[in-house]
């Protein structure tokens, strides 16, 4: 176990220091299993693989400009409204709480406050120095997932099995085996990702502009991020969007948008996710929320991004291991005896 757990921290440290290559690897790889299946249904039709996966990859990078056209424009122009009107908000509650639980002046908890803000500045500041990149290293790697996932697209299997005839033939067949549950594992988890993302900004989204809240447009985009950070980004969107809606609109758009955010993570918890994701990936919501906490500590936003992905291949890596023990047991097991009668009884 204390192995185990060495070699645990040695991997963690190792991809936080290569997280420049590590990301835009798994980004890739994620974004394959999204495009895997276009390609594969065009080259049913008839087309070449190079240039089905070109056409998957193209589809892909479409669709994102016109994302970040539509989206990223005024997103960018009303987030420092955002971060105002939320910063609002919570010197709103701080003061609430803070005369009625407390007992403390606003001047008090201006200053709480304020401490607070300089130490999350610093801790965020170092993290955010630590791992942003140049313009020219951003758009390097957007490049570089764009043809990695071209070519795990177009090849992936002949990559694949070219890594499987670097190992023993004995155990070929179980690292296939453990490498396509990996991969269906994933491919289910990015697809239920973005579709449960999708509901919920769409939902939230609804209310936030029946309600007229100003900054809806920034809100829905920061609820659709945030569904691939599991429990704590739907946390911290809702709370954002409670602020906002307190801060614009009062308490009685406030609570509308509070009582939304909890119809809908209900309906996530309990209808999308068994649904859609859930037979596949068996993983407890406490796994989920250490896995974020433990990739965030070791990485930030990008450790805390690809923790629930690496739990979810490492769930498929133990449900095999989990079969095969089974299976062994099983075949060791003593064959039950037959009954011999002795006198008048049977043993």
């Amino acid at each position: 176990m204390l192995g185990i757990v060495l070699l645990v921290l040695l991997a963690g440290w190792a991809v936080g220091r290569l997280m420049s290559v590590v990301l835009p690897i798994a980004v890739a790889v994620l974004l394959a299993t999204l495009l895997k299946p276009i390609a594969y249904r065009l080259e049913c039709r008839g087309m070449r693989p190079a240039a089905a996966a070109s056409i998957a990859v193209l589809i892909a990078v479409l669709a994102l400009c016109a994302l970040i056209a539509l989206i990223l424009p005024p997103f960018i122009a009303r987030l420092a409204d955002l971060g105002t009107s939320v910063q609002e908000g919570v010197q709103r509650v701080a003061y609430s709480l803070g005369e009625s639980v407390a007992g403390m002046s606003r001047a008090e908890v201006d200053k709480q406050l304020d401490s607070a803000a300089n130490h999350a500045q610093e801790r965020l500041g170092g993290t955010a120095m630590a791992a942003s990149t140049s313009l020219a290293g951003a758009l390097a790697s957007i490049v570089l997932i764009v043809f990695l996932s071209f070519f795990i697209v177009k090849d992936g299997r002949r990559m694949w099995v070219w890594m499987l005839e670097l190992l023993p033939s004995a155990r070929r067949g179980t690292v296939d085996e453990v490498g396509f549950r990996m991969w269906r594992n994933l491919t289910a988890y990015t697809r239920g990702v973005v579709f449960v993302a999708t509901v919920d900004a769409v939902l939230i989204g609804v209310v936030l502009l029946i309600l007229g809240i100003p900054l809806a447009l920034p809100l829905i985009v920061l609820t659709w991020l945030a569904a691939f950070f599991p429990i704590i980004g739907a946390i911290a969107a809702g709370a954002a969007a409670v602020l906002v809606a307190m801060v614009t609109g009062g308490t009685t758009d406030a609570l509308i948008v509070l009582a939304t955010i909890i119809v809908v993570q209900q309906v996530e918890g309990n209808v999308l996710y068994p649904v859609v994701v859930g037979p596949r990936l068996k993983l407890h919501p406490v796994a989920v929320l250490v896995s974020v906490a433990a990739g965030g500590t070791l990485a930030g936003i990008a450790g805390a991004f690809l923790a629930v992905p690496v739990a979810t291949a490492a769930s498929a890596v133990v449900g095999h291991l989990r079969e095969q023990r089974a299976l062994q047991e099983q075949l060791i097991a003593p064959a039950p005896r037959r009954g011999v009668m002795v006198g008048n009884g049977t043993t």
